[in-house]
């Protein structure tokens, strides 16, 4: 859950395609990529790439989360 509201980030990548209509591609680049980058883990976590930390998310076609991996796990 995100500080200081009801919505988890799933929900916020929801929200970024369906009321902005952002490309779900865009909407999981800043739910993922952009935080680790702000974070100062950029260079081994938010992206799918050999060397990274394999942290997954498997998404139905609702957009609804179906399984999580955190480090490859």
């Amino acid at each position: 859950t995100l500080a200081g509201s009801d919505l988890d980030m799933i929900g916020a990548v929801r929200n970024a395609v369906d009321m902005l209509g952002l490309p779900l591609q865009d909407a999981v680049m800043i739910a993922s990529a952009a935080p680790a980058a702000f974070l100062g883990l950029a260079t081994h976590r938010g992206t799918i790439a050999p060397g990274m930390a394999a942290d997954l998310v498997l998404l139905d076609q609702d957009r609804n989360v179906v399984r999580t991996w955190i480090d490859g796990a």
